[in-house]
């Protein structure tokens, strides 16, 4: 027997996200076995890839169609030059959360960042800066269980420039039917191919 390319499978799997970047394409699948049972620990994965992030960003959405607690997310994170153009640094930001009973919203500028809901528990990041250093931060966001940062010099001829992370989480964050995860990749930079693959692990409820 023959198993697809990785590629084939994610073109022929059951889309999450039809997005396309700025400057190039996104793939998205989600990976189903044998029909879950009602107890227990029960896993589901996908993956999509970015190709050619180039000072934008993309997201894929999945609906929660059960209450369940989301136990642990395991994500491994890439992002490779396609094409040597100058040297300089490269650098991908990586998030995943939650969005309450209504489908996710964007900002409207090139990266799509999530439009994640302020925290109620917690008040403003402050920063001390002292030296005057150039500083950007984020607010406090609520239901955000991942956010990975990648980074990486790129020479002129692209040599060594590959970056990679693996985390797990374990949010134990509980859902309700009608919740959608949201994972998100944005660029800036000398541009990079960029892929997420999922595995969750989940107890219904």
């Amino acid at each position: 027997m023959t198993l697809p390319g990785r590629r084939e499978f994610l073109k022929g799997g059951l889309a999450v996200g039809a997005l396309t970047t700025q400057s190039g394409e996104m793939y998205g699948a989600l990976s189903l076995g044998a029909a879950a049972s009602a107890t227990g620990t029960q896993v589901a994965s996908f993956g999509w890839e970015a190709i050619d992030l180039h000072e934008n960003g993309a997201n894929t959405q999945v609906k929660i169609l059960s209450n369940m607690v989301l136990q642990t997310v395991n994500a491994d994170i890439s992002a490779a030059m396609i094409k040597a153009k100058g040297s300089g640094f490269a650098e991908v930001l990586c998030t995943g959360g939650v969005s309450r009973q209504t489908v996710p919203s964007f900002n409207p500028h090139s990266q799509s960042y999530v439009n994640q809901p302020a925290s109620p528990h917690f008040g403003s990041v402050t920063a001390q800066n002292a030296h005057k250093l150039s500083l950007v931060m984020s607010g406090m966001v609520q239901d955000q269980f991942l956010a990975v940062i990648l980074k990486t010099w790129v020479p002129a001829d692209g040599a060594g420039s590959a970056t990679a992370r693996h985390v797990l989480v374990q949010p134990s964050l509980n859902l309700s039917a009608g919740d959608y995860l949201v994972f998100h990749m944005d660029h800036s930079g000398v541009s990079v191919d960029a892929e997420m693959q999922i595995v969750i692990t989940y107890t219904l409820t």
